[in-house]
């Protein structure tokens, strides 16, 4: 995806992740969140939402609408804008959208690993977490009302018999962002070293971590 016009500007009140100290740019923020959306529709699990860079953009989206509305609409500047701030609403819509869907497919499965992890490496916005905890008795509900009262009471029902969990041994396309040395790729523990541009097929869970560290990214 293209510039976005306004977006060297310095996000004043958000830093790099990597770089605390140093102030991020709009543009930098637009590449993180691209780069999110992308690995998330690649991954068969959800991945950690970019919280903190999509409250960054959506107020840089804010200012880019302002900044529009004081030049003449026959502007090609005014046009040019325009289609920028719609490309980036996509971006954020289907990137959002994609996680509603797996949260929607392994509600129970996402729940309990969340459950599961340090307040430090949760993966859902709390926004996240109401949903799929209200989706999941909606569903529960629903379930009990449509099927389970027509069965004998001693038909056995183990909700745990029921949990659709994401296929993480399913086989993804990466390209290498670094050099990274020892990687196992196979099930088998081969290792094999990743440089820098380099693009492999590897079972997901192998690589899950260096994904979630940005050392490959899904393609």
């Amino acid at each position: 995806m293209g510039d976005t016009g306004d977006t060297e500007e310095l996000v004043t009140n958000g830093y790099d992740s990597n770089e605390e100290e140093e102030p991020i740019t709009a543009q930098k923020v637009l590449e993180i969140l691209e780069k999110a959306w992308q690995n998330e529709k690649l991954a068969p699990d959800i991945l950690p939402q970019q919280t903190e860079m999509l409250d960054l953009m959506m107020g840089q989206l804010s200012y880019m609408e302002e900044s529009t509305k004081q030049l003449d609409k026959n502007d090609f500047r005014s046009v040019a804008h325009r289609m920028e701030l719609e490309r980036i609403r996509y971006l954020i819509a289907s990137y959002l959208r994609c996680r509603l869907s797996k949260i929607e497919n392994f509600t129970q499965a996402i729940i309990n690993d969340e459950e599961s992890r340090s307040l430090r490496d949760k993966r859902l916005s709390d926004e996240e977490a109401a949903f799929a905890r209200e989706y999941l008795s909606n569903v529960e509900t629903h379930f009990q009302q449509l099927v389970l009262r027509h069965l004998p009471r001693s038909f056995p029902d183990d909700p745990r018999k029921r949990i659709v969990q994401p296929n993480v041994d399913s086989h993804v396309f990466i390209r290498a962002n670094e050099n990274v040395d020892g990687v196992v790729v196979r099930d088998d523990e081969e290792e094999v070293d990743l440089e820098s541009g380099s693009q492999h097929i590897v079972p997901y869970k192998l690589i899950e971590e260096l994904v979630m560290k940005g050392k490959v990214d899904l393609i």
